[in-house]
This record gives C-alpha cells, structure tokens and sequence, in this order.
C-alpha cells in the first residue's frame, strides 16, 4: 500500500462485508477482568490484513459442533 493512501484510509469497517469464513481468532485474553477477542480480517476495501480486538459482551448458548464445519457458514 502506498504511503500517501496509507495516511488516508482509516479502514471503516462494515459487519455486512465481513464474513466469519475469512476471520481468524489471533487471541483470547483477559484484561482488568473483561475477556477479549482479537481477531484477524481483510479489510474489504484494500485488502490489507486487519487485527479487531473486542470485549465480550454477552454469553449465550448454541447448538453448534466444534470444531465448526463449512455447513456453518452457508
């Protein structure tokens, strides 16, 4: 990426662009108590590999099999 363009684009990111198949969990860590999740994602936009970090903010139940299978995703 050029540096003219890197200075430029801040990476606004949409959920309606990023799909669970092209995310990667980088790490999960606990943190003053909170636990966080880091993920890794291209950004849509330019493709650059991007690193999310976020607290959990609920917990909830599902019916799914770990580890998840390509049916998930369809």
């Amino acid at each position: 990426m050029a540096p003219e363009y890197a200075s430029d684009h801040e990476h606004d990111l949409s959920a309606e662009y990023l799909y669970p198949a092209d995310a990667d969990v980088l790490d999960i860590e606990t943190e003053m108590g909170r636990i966080y999740v880091e993920v890794a994602v291209d950004c849509p936009e330019c493709s650059e590999t991007l690193a999310l970090r976020s607290p959990v903010e609920s917990v909830t139940e599902v019916d799914v099999d770990l580890p998840l299978d390509d049916d998930y995703y369809d």
